[in-house]
């Protein structure tokens, strides 16, 4: 992200990038030659490491910007889990610090995410995997049937998005809420109004025992409505992308007595479900009716830039 890349490779060949690559080039000889005549002058250690990697040696790198600060994260964190460099997209216009603010209020955060497959058998560094089940119904696809698991489940669709970091928390005979939780007034305001319904001990602005059909046709939208004008659909996660968002960058994800909501669409009138930590954390994938109104499953938004 640098402007301060010095290529070594063809370059147009211009008078100004003559002029500037002859004083560098100068410059590294006067100062090597100084190390050598008056040892720790010269040209330092991070100077030289700056030469190996194609950038200016004697520039000063410019304060990054906290925008320009968070992709720089992004890309180190995926680094350490895929263990090789991954290109981040720049970052979509509506991301600005304004819309961080009101995106943070809900609990609502960017990341990242590669157009990289969790395949069974490939390899990571401390990466909890979906279990078997999970890949046992992408091989049992069949369409017709609506058996299985489409193959591309468990690749990651390359872009941005909005996570919700909010903490879950661990079932208590369905009267259990999110701490503080940011959905809670929105989700008391479309209760009052008849548009989510629940259980009767469950409390009116908790996140529970609202069932996949009303979280992607009430709850969801409602969601986008408030926070219009930023160019972002929500939609709920897909199995895949809940255990990559847990394994890369909640890790509060999979630890609490919880199941949440998936997008993926199973056996017809099913969803996936999991995430719960007694069925295996960020492992635990299963399945239930997309209308069944669960008091032990939760859900949590992912908005989509558009």
């Amino acid at each position: 992200m640098s402007s301060l890349s010095m290529v070594v490779g063809p370059v147009s060949l211009t008078p100004d990038w003559l002029r500037k690559r002859s004083g560098i080039f100068t410059e590294l000889d006067r100062q090597l030659i100084q190390g050598l005549e008056n040892p720790g002058t010269g040209l330092t250690l991070d100077q030289l490491q700056l030469v190996t990697k194609h950038q200016h040696p004697f520039e000063q790198p410019r304060e990054l910007s906290p925008l320009e600060q968070s992709v720089a994260s992004v890309t180190k964190k995926l680094r350490r889990y895929f263990g090789q460099s991954i290109v981040v997209d720049p970052l979509p216009a509506a991301v600005t610090a304004e819309n961080l603010a009101k995106w943070a209020a809900f609990g609502l955060h960017p990341v990242f995410l590669p157009g990289e497959e969790i395949a069974e058998t490939r390899n990571f560094r401390k990466w909890v995997k979906p279990e078997k089940w999970f890949y046992d119904q992408m091989r049992d696809f069949d369409l017709e049937k609506k058996l299985g698991l489409p193959p591309d489940s468990a690749r990651l669709r390359r872009g941005w998005y909005l996570a919700d970091f909010t903490v879950g928390t661990d079932y208590t005979d369905g009267t259990q809420v999110f701490v503080n939780d940011p959905l809670s007034a929105l989700i008391s305001k479309l209760r009052g109004a008849g548009v989510v319904g629940k259980h009767d001990n469950t409390p009116i602005g908790s996140r529970f025992s609202i069932t996949n059909e009303e979280w992607r046709h009430r709850l969801l939208p409602a969601l986008a409505d408030v926070l219009s004008g930023n160019g972002i659909v929500f939609r709920l996660e897909r199995a895949i992308e809940f255990n990559a968002i847990g394994n890369v960058y909640d890790n509060n994800r999979g630890k609490f007595n919880m199941w949440a909501w998936f997008d993926d669409v199973f056996r017809g009138g099913g969803r996936l479900v999991g995430g719960g930590r007694d069925g295996g954390g960020l492992a635990g994938v299963y399945y239930d009716s997309a209308s069944g109104r669960r008091g032990s499953i939760g859900g949590r938004p992912l908005g989509c830039f558009v």
